[in-house]
């Protein structure tokens, strides 16, 4: 299975596992058939209710079918129904959450991907038949292109990744680390020459490689940080970084007191 490698300012490469073709296809086949429910449902309710369809009537129909894949994964962090069902999710290249003008241009590219061939059955009616065929070019392109990308991944610049595994993404905070312990002291003051933005990168790189089992991950980590804050501990390099976490809210909560 291919990946990216994600780098981060603190010298930790972030793996993320990419989606496969055949699973990408059969998000992209859920979704329609999501689609083909909600007009088939929709269409016989307003038949029914009105006698008929007017044309302001069918527009209203429609929109919800024309803005589906913005709307889904704009609203739910980069995944459509199919994609959710699938556990596959859209990021940028970054590894963040796809923002409203990524969505926005994969939903615009979805044409070049999905539908160009059938730009040509208005040119002759002869290439009606192919045209069946158009939405493989997008799948052709997720094979053929190293970061499996169709054009709408391209001009965002996303990926479709595969999220089997507890996702944990860097707009996480670090406030599930804040102690409620009364009696609690801090062991490492210098964690407060770090900035906000260093303690997420923190804690997102100590789940991650908690959560894949990946030990190494938090070896780097610890041994970058004590270099750079001069510490030195003989806490395991997991514990040292969890309590850094700690500490960093509890210098952070007392000096907002």
């Amino acid at each position: 299975m291919k990946a990216i490698f994600v780098p981060t300012y603190l010298n930790i490469d972030l793996k993320f596992e990419l989606a496969h073709v055949g699973t990408r296809f059969g998000a992209y086949l859920i979704d329609w058939i999501i689609k083909c429910l909600y007009l088939v449902i929709v269409s016989s309710a307003t038949s029914i209710t009105f006698g008929g369809s007017s044309v302001l009537l069918s527009f209203f129909i429609y929109l919800p079918l024309i803005f589906y894949s913005f709307f889904f994964e704009w609203l739910n962090k980069g995944q459509s129904l199919g994609k959710y069902f699938l556990k596959i999710r859209v990021v940028g290249i970054d590894g963040n959450y796809p923002s409203i003008y990524q969505c926005a241009v994969r939903w615009l590219f979805l044409g070049a991907d999905t539908w160009l061939i059938w730009l040509f059955v208005f040119i002759h009616v002869s290439f009606y038949f192919f045209a069946l065929f158009s939405p493989l070019i997008g799948g052709l392109l997720i094979i053929l292109t190293e970061k499996h990308q169709r054009f709408g991944d391209m001009a965002a610049n996303t990926v479709v990744i595969n999220t089997r595994q507890k996702e944990i993404y860097i707009e996480d905070t670090i406030y599930a680390y804040a102690t409620k312990n009364k009696g609690y002291e801090p062991k490492y003051p210098e964690i407060m020459r770090l900035s906000d933005k260093d303690i997420n990168q923190i804690k997102f790189l100590l789940e991650r490689g908690s959560e894949t089992l990946n030990p190494e991950i938090a070896n780097k980590l610890a041994k970058h940080i004590k270099n750079l804050l001069k510490i030195e501990s003989t806490d395991n390099n997991y514990d040292f970084l969890k309590q850094l976490l700690n500490d960093y809210n509890y210098y952070a909560i007392n000096e907002v007191k």
